[in-house]
């Protein structure tokens, strides 16, 4: 199960989906410029519960980010139950 805040959807994790791909059955799926294979960093989540361990990826878009739990939505398929904050938009800003 993935939970997506602000808005506290859940959906439910299998197939082998990432992240990205379980955001867009929600209504708000996480934006991606670049289709999905990890050069735009737009996808990004930040992990608030659960255990999601960086990959090198993540760590080469994002820097020191991961270590406050940022980590991009397509790179990760997640094996257990999580929730993650959704970047605010540009709008809110």
């Amino acid at each position: 199960m993935v939970t997506f805040l602000p808005d506290g959807t859940a959906v439910s994790a299998g197939g082998g989906r990432t992240i990205l791909e379980l955001a867009e059955l929600t209504a708000t799926p996480l934006k991606t410029v670049c289709g999905g294979v990890g050069n735009c960093t737009s996808c990004r989540v930040r992990v608030v519960a659960g255990d999601l361990p960086a990959a090198r990826l993540d760590h080469a878009r994002l820097g020191p980010f991961t270590a406050l739990g940022w980590r991009l939505a397509c790179q990760h398929v997640p094996r257990g139950s999580l929730t993650v904050e959704r970047p605010p938009a540009m709008d809110d800003l």
